[in-house]
């Protein structure tokens, strides 16, 4: 009998672990939209003194299809200072039934910097499972240790887009009396309960369904909900530090980083002295001092313990002609210094996305530091890691964001270079003949500044097959191009690129009997409509506007004529402007104008059914063609 019982709670046992795992036992409104769901995500942080704190988590993931393999997050990340404890994974089919178990051994160790980095301590062990078939269930789990407390690791309780989680919890243990700050962002519109019993926070979530992505939308860290946790004291790869505001942060940074590393000897002071010796305007100093940073040093990446946050010395980088981010810019900033101009180490969150420092939450943020150089009249920006950017030039890369200027008397949260709408202009001139032998030939030139110069300025770089490519993609709407010859001249004082190519299309004309059709608008349409939504969930955000203004002149075979042009059009909304217009100026000669205003800026929305509809109106017009006919 005993045997019996025991028999049948082992299989009672086995059948609510599969169970557990089983593609049926997740709600099915959490596989609405969805490419994963996270069945369980749990971290528990221990800190127990200011440079001693443990992570563990048991993360849970099934994956439903390709696109949600990403959501699996299986890894760890290790150096002097962060020792792995536990490190293991088990793998379970869509019945629950565990099918491969991973021990640390298995996982892949590999260096957790890129390929342009000399060298670093920092490691990582991941898993790369490819599954026999979907869907397929993960359990991952680890425990580390380390010494830093600098970055305490944030809560996001939805991983992104398109995946849902089933339940989240996350559990802080503070075991020491250091002041500790903390920010809820966006709980309120999501069920997630939070006990606060002394230093112990905990926040559980459930069932929170998946988020469809949607264009245009604000990005998704600034409406997911999640928590951000600092302490007022820390400990970064041995070094101490204590803030609780902007400004200690920053002098923190300048004092126990920076300090000392922008000395310079006298050999290298006077060479740079010479370098600028008749220049009196500071701002040519500046544009001097920058082209021998670019053409004397490249960008390697240098991430060896506290290395990774403090720059190498000034003099260091003058003798071997590299440095990473923080190297370089500490580098110029000595240089500067050298010849009486100051300028300010600034750290910034680098990339297309705008993204800031948080105003709200004092903390060691960012991914990048760049140079902020003030002038009497203006101020400029340096980005000391690239050998081909102007001088004063951000691009999509750092622009308008809050960033952290370090100065000697602390931190300052300021804003970088915004780009205006018609800052970030095109202008595209062509001459444009029609044969109807041969065709359609073109000579194009396009000037692009401001951010649409950002998409531009590396083609002169690029391989004439590169160029090809980029020309028939930009223009993949004209059949059977051949391009005959493209030129470039980069203006770097100006920051505007010119663009100079002449092409050719035997098929670009279609023919209906005795008549020719002819799109005017050859060289710069814009036919995207942004998708339609039932129910939009979010506002609409366009982060940088811009202005295309274009002028083609149409030369028409001598026995053709137009049957009609093409009506004006002129639309005004809040998103911007459209205005096309269409004129005989000779004899067989046309000339077509069109000028095109983004507007960025917030909208409501309510309103993204309007700017849709904007965008229909402009793909259509931009797509119209006139009618030729025997003369």
């Amino acid at each position: 009998m005993r045997l019996f019982y025991f028999l049948l709670f082992t299989t009672l046992f086995l059948s609510a672990q599969n169970q557990q795992y089983s593609l049926s036992s997740i709600n099915s409104e959490l596989l609405e939209d969805a490419d994963a769901v996270v069945r369980l995500d749990k971290m528990m942080i221990t800190v127990e003194a200011y440079n001693a704190m443990e992570v563990s988590s048991r993360r849970v993931v099934t994956v439903l299809n390709e696109n949600g393999q990403k959501h699996v997050d299986a890894y760890a990340f290790y150096d002097d200072n962060s020792k792995i404890k536990t490190l293991s994974a088990f793998v379970y089919n869509s019945q629950g039934k565990e099918i491969k178990k991973i021990k640390e051994k298995d996982f892949i160790d590999q260096s957790a910097s890129g390929d342009g980095t000399l060298y670093s301590d920092s490691r990582v062990k991941f898993l790369r499972y490819t599954p026999v078939s979907y869907p397929y269930t993960i359990v991952f789990e680890k425990t580390y240790t380390t010494a830093d407390t600098a970055f305490l690791p944030h809560w996001y309780f939805l991983d992104g887009y398109r995946v849902s989680t089933e339940k989240s919890e996350f559990i802080f243990d503070l075991k020491t009396k250091i002041p500790l700050r903390k920010k809820e962002q966006n709980l309120e519109d999501y069920a997630i309960s939070v006990e606060s019993v002394g230093n112990k926070l905990k926040y559980t979530a459930e069932n929170l369904k998946a988020i469809e992505g949607e264009n245009y939308s604000p990005e998704f860290y600034d409406f997911a909900p999640s928590i951000k946790l600092a302490l007022e004291r820390f400990h970064l790869k041995g070094v101490d530090g204590q803030a609780k505001n902007w400004s200690d942060y920053g002098k923190w940074i300048y004092n126990s980083l920076l300090r000392g590393q922008a000395e310079l000897n006298v050999s290298t002071i006077n060479g740079v002295k010479s370098l600028v010796a008749g220049i009196e305007d500071p701002k040519k100093k500046v544009e001097k001092i920058y082209e021998y940073v670019q053409n004397n040093t490249r960008y390697i990446s240098v991430q060896l313990g506290i290395g990774g946050w403090m720059p190498i010395s000034a003099e260091e980088v003058n003798r071997v002609k590299y440095g990473d981010c923080k190297g370089l810019t500490n580098y110029t900033m000595a240089l500067l210094k050298a010849v009486g101009i100051n300028s300010y180490y600034t750290v910034v969150y680098a990339d297309a996305d705008q993204r800031s420092l948080d105003a709200e939450f004092p903390s060691l943020q960012g991914n990048h530091v760049f140079l902020n150089v003030p002038l009497n009249d203006k101020e400029l920006w340096l980005e000391c890691t690239s050998q081909i950017v102007p001088a004063d030039y951000l691009g999509t890369f750092t622009d308008n964001r809050y960033v952290l200027k370090v100065t000697p008397d602390g931190g300052e949260l300021v804003k970088s270079r915004a780009y205006e709408n018609k800052d970030n202009w095109q202008l595209t001139k062509a001459d444009i003949t029609i044969s109807e032998e041969s065709g359609v030939q073109a000579n194009v030139e396009i000037v692009s500044s401001g951010t649409q110069y950002n998409q531009k300025f590396r083609l002169p770089l690029k391989d004439e097959q590169e160029k090809e490519s980029h020309y028939k993609e930009y223009w993949d709407y004209v059949n059977d191009i051949n391009l005959t010859k493209i030129s470039f001249e980069n203006d770097k004082d100006n920051i505007e690129l010119k663009e100079k190519v002449s092409l050719s299309s035997n098929s670009y004309l279609s023919k209906a009997g005795d008549k020719v059709l002819f799109a005017p608008n050859m060289l710069n349409r814009n036919l995207f409509v942004p998708k339609r939504y039932r129910n939009r969930k979010h506002d609409v955000i366009i982060k940088r506007g811009y202005l295309d203004e274009d002028e083609f002149t149409i030369a028409l075979p001598d026995d053709f004529k137009v049957e009609s042009l093409i009506s004006p059009v002129n639309l005004k909304t809040e998103f911007g402007e459209y205005t096309i217009s269409m004129e005989k100026i000779a004899e067989n000669r046309l000339i077509y104008k069109r000028r095109l205003l983004i507007k960025s800026g917030k909208y409501s929305k309510d309103s993204y059914e309007d700017f849709r509809n904007f965008r229909k109106k402009i793909a259509r017009s931009d797509n119209s063609k006139i009618v030729l006919i025997k003369a």
